[in-house]
């Protein structure tokens, strides 16, 4: 006698919620949130209001969507890689729009809790480097349009200039980039009007 078993197979997309997780687990959203934030009333249970905003940030980020009512259904789609890549046992309530609207709410009324949390993220966050800072180099190009030009030539940056792409007919803006040499790192951008000089920039 054979009895066959019959395997169920879920699968379900991924995308790239565990990548999202792992970085707001490596800034320690949760645990500044959690430090600083105290619940507005004491019965709360479930996830912990940073648990709950590294949720909601993520839906938001993955989605690019900000609305509270469509996070509960999304987790419940995702539920199982949210609960692999958090550690954290989600229940069926804990992600509803008023359990999410305590916690965007305890965000906006305490705000000197707010502040210590960005002080503390952007001391985790935020690293200095000490830079060579002996040579920067700037330069600009310029970019023709096809535009009218407006009543007052001189409050728009669109002008007539010396243009580069042999298009003295049509309009044009300059773009200048300052870079700190030798790495190149972006310092200074600027849109400029299109009928001036180079060099006294």
């Amino acid at each position: 006698m054979v009895i066959s078993e019959q395997v169920k197979i879920d699968s379900e997309r991924i995308d790239d919620i565990p990548v999202i997780v792992e970085w707001l687990k490596q800034m320690e959203v949760a645990k500044s949130i959690d430090q600083k934030l105290s619940p507005l009333h004491g019965n709360h249970k479930g996830l912990s209001y940073g648990q709950l905003s590294v949720l909601l940030l993520t839906y938001i980020i993955t989605q690019s969507d900000h609305r509270l009512c469509a996070v509960q259904a999304w987790v419940k789609e995702h539920r199982h890689i949210l609960e692999l890549s958090t550690g954290w046992s989600i229940g069926e309530k804990d992600t509803t729009d008023d359990r999410l609207g305590d916690v965007v709410e305890g965000l906006g009324i305490q705000s000197e809790a707010r502040q210590e949390i960005e002080i503390k993220l952007g001391r985790h966050i935020i690293r200095a480097y000490q830079l060579p800072t002996e040579v920067a180099r700037s330069d600009t190009s310029s970019f023709s349009v096809n535009h009218e030009q407006g009543k007052s030539s001189e409050q728009s940056l669109l002008r007539y200039g010396y243009s580069k792409d042999k298009r003295p007919d049509l309009l044009q803006y300059r773009q200048l980039l300052a870079t700190l040499d030798p790495m190149g790192m972006p310092l200074v951008s600027a849109t400029l009007e299109g009928n001036g000089a180079d060099d006294p920039l």
